[in-house]
């Protein structure tokens, strides 16, 4: 912007998006993008990149952003965040009862196999001790 376009800017009431961004707390770029989509009035200065906008738009915006805002839905929010929460827990607890179920079983089918392996090397160590047995009868 050079200094005609914003003596001009500034004689219809215009601020700037860093102004407007100061009174609102949000950042320049984001009250750009409230111009740019129709949610506030404003415009560009001339053939500039610079956008403009009246701080009377931007506190019509900011009163209009607060009334959406509902305590009834707010609650029915809490209620459903609540309720998720418990769904949440739930699912953990059961995965975790699940994992250890299935350590179980797979610590229990180790047993099982070691077991097997250990008492059929027995078994081959009690039948070489009767064949040695028997030979030197």
């Amino acid at each position: 912007m050079d200094m005609l376009d914003v003596r001009r800017a500034k004689e219809r009431g215009c601020i700037t998006l860093k102004e407007a961004a100061r009174i609102t707390n949000y950042a320049p770029y984001y009250v750009g993008q409230f111009i740019r989509g129709r949610k506030t009035k404003g415009g560009q200065v001339y053939n500039n990149v610079a956008w403009v906008t009246t701080e009377d738009k931007i506190a019509v915006y900011i009163k209009d952003k607060r009334r959406i805002v509902d305590t009834d839905t707010l609650a029915g929010f809490a209620v459903l965040q609540q309720k998720s929460s418990y769904v949440l827990y739930g699912l953990i607890a059961f995965c975790a009862v699940a994992l250890l179920f299935m350590q179980n079983v797979l610590y229990v089918s180790i047993d099982a196999g070691i077991s097997s392996v250990y008492l059929s090397a027995l078994a081959d160590v009690q039948l070489v001790k009767e064949v040695i047995s028997m030979s030197s009868i």
